[in-house]
C-alpha cells in the first residue's frame, strides 16, 4: 500500500509540474499576444488619426465644382438640371475649375462629357447670340471633298490659275448636303466676299474649293485672307445679274467636268477581249459615222460656247477694268 500510494504522490506531483508548464506556455503566450494586440491597436489608431487630418486639411481646401449628371454631347447646351455640386479635395482642383454655377448654366460643351466629368473652362464656351445679319447659303460652286458628310467643319477657298490661294470663308459647318450642293451659314461680310469671289473666279478662272478640319473640336478657327476685289465690287453694284450669271456659269463647270470624269470612266476598256468586242460592233454598224458627225457638232458647239463665255469676259473685264486685285 506504501508502494502504491507513493507512486499515486509521484504521479499527482508529476501531473501539477506538466499542468504548470503548461500553464505558463499559454500565459505567455497570452502576454504576448495581448502585447501585440496593442502595438496593432496603437498603429491602426496613428493610422487613423493621420488619415482623419489629412481629410480635415483636405476639407478646409477643398473646393466646389460642378460635374454633369449625364453625357453630353459636343455643341449642346448645359442645363442647369445637368449640373451636381461637388467637393474637390484641393490637392486635386485644377487651376481653372468652375466654381460658380453661373457660370457653366447655359454654356456649350466644347468637347464630348461623360457623365460625372468635373467642368473646367477649357471644356466650355459661353453661348453667344446669333448674330442678326446670319443667313442660310446655298452654295453650288465649290468642289467638295469626296468623304464630305453633313456636321463637317471647312475652310472655303479659293486657287487662282497663278498658285495665289486664299482662305474665303473659315471653319463653315456643313448644315445640309444634297449631292454637289452644300449649305453654310454666313453674315453679311462674308456674303459680300463669297460674292466677289465667285465673280472673280468666273473672270480669272480660279477654282473655289473646301477643306474639312481633322481635329474641328480643338483646331482653332482660320482666319480669312482673301481680300473682296474693289474692282470686282464696283461691277457686282453696277451690274446686280452678274453675280448670278457668274455662278450660273461655274456651276455648269463643275456639271461638265464632273459628267466628263464620268464619261472618261465609262469608256474605259480593262481587257482586249473587250477591245476586240467593240471594235466589231463599231465595224458592224454604220450608224458610227452619224455618231462620229454628232460629235464633232457638239466639240464646235462646245468650243463656240467657250468663245462666247470669253468675249463676255473680256468685255465685262474691258467695261470695268483688271479685276485682278494680286496683279502688279
Amino acid at each position: 500500500m506504501s508502494k502504491l500510494r507513493k507512486s499515486s504522490k509521484q504521479k499527482l506531483y508529476a501531473g501539477c509540474i506538466g499542468a504548470g508548464i503548461v500553464g505558463i506556455i499559454f500565459a505567455g503566450y497570452l502576454v504576448v499576444n495581448i502585447h501585440q494586440m496593442d502595438e496593432v491597436r496603437k498603429q491602426a489608431e496613428v493610422e487613423a488619426e493621420q488619415k482623419w487630418k489629412v481629410y480635415e486639411q483636405e476639407q478646409r481646401t477643398a473646393k466646389k465644382g460642378w460635374a454633369v449628371v449625364r453625357d453630353i454631347s459636343p455643341g449642346e447646351q448645359i442645363a442647369s438640371n445637368d449640373l451636381k455640386g461637388i467637393k474637390v479635395p484641393g490637392s486635386q482642383a485644377p487651376s481653372n475649375l468652375l466654381t460658380d454655377k453661373s457660370e457653366v448654366s447655359g454654356t456649350t460643351a466644347k468637347i464630348e462629357l461623360k457623365k460625372g466629368s468635373v467642368l473646367t473652362s477649357a471644356m466650355i464656351t459661353a453661348d453667344e447670340p446669333t448674330p442678326k445679319d446670319l443667313r442660310n447659303r446655298e452654295l453650288k460652286v465649290v468642289v467638295l471633298p469626296n468623304n464630305l458628310k453633313s456636321g463637317d467643319e471647312v475652310d472655303i477657298r479659293i486657287q487662282f490659275p497663278t498658285g495665289q490661294d486664299y482662305i474665303l470663308l473659315s471653319k463653315k459647318k456643313i448644315s445640309r448636303l444634297e449631292g454637289p450642293i452644300v449649305w453654310v451659314t454666313l453674315n453679311e461680310q462674308e456674303i459680300l466676299s463669297l460674292s466677289s469671289a465667285i465673280v472673280d473666279a468666273y473672270l480669272h478662272k480660279a477654282s473655289i474649293y473646301a477643306l474639312t478640319y481633322v481635329d474641328p473640336q480643338f483646331q482653332p478657327k482660320a482666319i480669312p485672307t482673301y481680300p473682296p476685289n474693289a474692282q470686282v465690287l464696283a461691277l457686282m453694284n453696277s451690274d446686280p445679274n452678274l453675280i448670278r450669271v457668274a455662278e450660273q456659269k461655274l456651276s455648269k463647270q463643275l456639271r461638265d467636268s464632273l459628267e466628263n470624269a464620268i464619261n472618261s470612266s465609262n469608256n474605259v476598256i480593262s481587257t482586249p477581249v473587250e477591245r476586240s468586242l467593240i471594235e466589231e460592233i463599231a465595224a458592224q454598224h454604220a450608224g458610227a459615222t452619224i455618231e462620229n458627225s454628232a460629235s464633232g457638232i457638239d466639240a464646235t458647239r462646245n468650243e463656240y460656247e467657250n468663245e462666247q463665255d470669253h468675249q463676255e469676259q473680256t468685255k465685262i473685264l474691258t467695261q470695268g477694268g483688271s479685276s485682278d486685285p494680286y496683279a502688279k
